[in-house]
């Protein structure tokens, strides 16, 4: 079988019912595949990054032809060839969680203590919502990410404990099951 080549779609714009039909038409009708996606709308506004696979000449159909897909749906579209991936170093998967309630920062913060441990997040959701109770907005996060093997586990958790301990945030890591 041929080895398969990717580009990556990203698209942004007013929501509307049709759009994931539209653009997997798109996709499909110049004979590639869809891998990889994430798609979600906020405040009314679409938003995707499709990983798409296919031989060349079929992704350059892709790369070539996407301002119709723009014009058919009012989408901003960008499409990117992805870089080699650098994969010199073994990393482990792991899951973070973290839950606290709402303020600035918490991304920032959490993010800055994987960052300066060379842990890469590899995918993250956040979502805000109100407790049962009291209706006290209340902050979540889900990521995977990519510790280095070099990474002692036990510093990344103290340092997560540490700021568990100085912005009141639950925050969990586990190993994900391969």
């Amino acid at each position: 079988m041929a080895e398969k080549d990717h580009v990556i779609l990203t698209a942004i714009g007013p929501d509307q019912v049709g759009l994931v039909e539209k653009i997997s038409e798109f996709i499909s009708r110049r004979g590639c595949n869809i891998d990889d996606s994430k798609m979600a709308v906020f405040c009314g506004e679409f938003a995707v990054i499709i990983l798409i696979s296919g031989d060349s000449g079929s992704l350059f159909k892709i790369s070539s032809e996407y301002r119709g897909i723009e014009n058919e749906t009012g989408l901003s579209v960008a499409i990117k060839t992805p870089s080699a991936r650098k994969t010199a170093e073994f990393f482990l998967p792991y899951k973070l969680t973290a839950t606290c309630m709402d303020h600035p920062g918490v991304v920032y913060q959490i993010s800055g203590v994987l960052s300066s441990l060379g842990v890469n997040i590899e995918s993250m959701e956040t979502k805000t919502y109100s407790a049962p109770m009291s209706g006290t907005p209340l902050f979540q996060l889900e990521a995977d990410v990519a510790v280095p093997a070099r990474t002692n586990i036990n510093s990344l958790r103290q340092r997560l404990e540490q700021l568990q301990r100085d912005e009141n945030i639950d925050i969990e890591i586990t190993p994900m099951k391969g």
